[in-house]
């Protein structure tokens, strides 16, 4: 929680604006993550039945807004490095040393699929990354244990994470986007009860180390929002920090829209 700011009817207002954008009926079911937050809430007929920490994405690459459904689970994930991370954080390490795919178990794939020796490779003579990095499923995995996938236009999804003191920090925005969602299990647990998985069933999925995908009977929705002010059901106001400072831009277009109607953007949102 956060000081209440020195224009909160402006707060609320926009924040107003926000919600009128999202659809008036979420579900009986669904999963609702507020990134200002940086909180996610699973709820169930009206009543929150599970609430998680989550980090978020940096200022530079946002966890954007948007609404999908959760269709499928992914136990010892592995972990396909995206081509801007391969490209603008591995490419460097690798002209340092090659062993640094090694000591975090990723495997390098050409586009036939075959795979790369890391030290058959002159890195310093390449200027963008012309090959897949993929992560194999383990503690150093940087998805964790566990990943829940809503397939989206982001590329974006739930994950778990080896990183558990981010948790600890008040602003947690450190991911490249995805959702690193605290004790994930009990999320696994909760939206796989309904299929016969206890939690001792997932414990022993996990410990195979193998890759699992467990597919939801009923995709469940996800709906992504940015909200750094609300009113609780007991009537208490709450604010929240802005940390991609999203309402003055909100409160730019909103100004700009009232005196020549001019449409929204959605990156205001």
């Amino acid at each position: 929680m956060v000081p209440v700011p020195s224009w909160p009817d402006r707060g609320i207002e926009l924040n107003l604006e926000r919600r009128r954008w999202m659809d008036d009926d979420l579900g009986p079911y669904y999963i609702l993550v507020n990134v200002a937050d940086q909180e996610l809430k699973v709820v169930k007929d009206g009543k929150t039945v599970h609430t998680a920490r989550l980090v978020v994405g940096k200022p530079y690459a946002r966890t954007p807004v948007f609404s999908d459904k959760m269709r499928y689970i992914v136990f010892n994930p592995y972990w396909n490095v995206p081509p801007n991370i391969a490209n603008d954080e591995y490419l460097p390490k690798l002209r340092r040393d090659p062993g640094v795919l090694e000591r975090e178990h990723i495997r390098v794939f050409a586009s036939s699929g075959s795979e790369v020796n890391p030290y058959s490779v002159n890195w310093s003579a390449i200027s963008r990354m012309p090959y897949s990095l993929r992560q194999d499923s383990g503690g150093k995995n940087a998805l964790g244990k566990v990943k829940f996938m809503f397939p989206n236009r982001f590329n974006v999804y739930l994950h778990d994470t080896p990183s558990k003191s981010l948790f600890n920090k008040d602003l947690r925005i450190f991911s490249h986007g995805c959702m690193r969602v605290e004790n994930p299990l009990d999320l696994a647990e909760l939206l796989l009860a309904d299929q016969g998985w206890s939690r001792a069933r997932i414990d022993s999925t996990i410990a195979e180390g193998k890759e699992r995908i467990v597919n939801l009977k009923t995709p469940v929705p996800v709906h992504v929002t940015y909200l750094t002010a609300w009113v609780n059901k007991d009537g208490s106001m709450q604010f929240r920090r802005d940390p991609y400072k999203r309402d003055d831009q909100l409160s730019e277009v909103l100004s700009g829209a009232l005196a020549d109607d001019t449409p929204l953007s959605m990156s205001a949102r």
